[in-house]
């Protein structure tokens, strides 16, 4: 199998995904992903410097395909709690359809080590962290409509996204796939409770269910 010039890096990325997801990011080589792609580590080399360019690159995609899945519920004209529950359930469905790119994350966030820091990776990580703070602004701001609104409690909006961020996420911890339906039925279970822990009964209540 031979890498295609317009799809070698995300080639690259699904794969070396896939391996530290199931190997750990310490015990998989750039041998390993090239042996997985069918190609030569020179070939990765040529898009990625090093291997924890890589794992940054693996990063700063995961922020991003969450993002591109919530940003048209951000978008569109809908009162803040439906809005939020919307894209709460993309941010879940975001976090099982690309799982390994996620627990990739999680490794890293637990302290997984890739040698010394170059210059890309530096600034990798300040894309990645810029990518965070806009999709953690798009929570604050549909927050504060609804808080504005009186649907939701007043709260700290930091304090507020970032504990529901993090239930959100739950499922790269413990989801093994079992079909499109049950990964909706997570999603909708989570953006449910995620918005219990905002908003006020009686605006729960005004969400309709899938389907409706």
């Amino acid at each position: 199998m031979s890498l295609g010039a317009k799809s070698a890096k995300p080639r690259i990325l699904d794969a070396a995904a896939t391996a530290f997801a199931t190997h750990g990011v310490d015990q998989t080589s750039i041998d390993n992903i090239a042996q997985a792609l069918g190609a030569t580590k020179g070939k990765i080399y040529h898009h990625f410097g090093s291997k924890g360019e890589l794992v940054c690159a693996i990063r700063k995609h995961s922020v991003q395909l969450t993002l591109d899945r919530v940003s048209p519920y951000f978008e569109a004209d809908t009162p803040p709690p439906k809005k939020f529950h919307a894209m709460a359930e993309a941010h879940v469905v975001a976090m099982i359809s690309e799982l390994a790119y996620h627990r990739v994350v999680v490794e890293e966030m637990r302290g997984s080590g890739t040698g010394s820091v170059t210059d890309s990776e530096r600034q990798l990580r300040l894309e990645i962290t810029a990518l965070q703070s806009e999709y953690e602004d798009m929570f604050r701001s549909v927050l504060a409509a609804g808080i504005a609104s009186g649907a939701f409690r007043d709260q700290d909006l930091s304090v507020t996204v970032r504990s529901f961020l993090m239930m959100l996420h739950a499922p790269i911890y413990w989801y093994q796939p079992r079909g499109p339906q049950n990964s909706q039925a997570i999603a909708t279970q989570l953006a449910d409770m995620a918005l219990g822990a905002v908003a006020f009964p009686h605006t729960k209540n005004s969400v309709a269910t899938p389907g409706e």
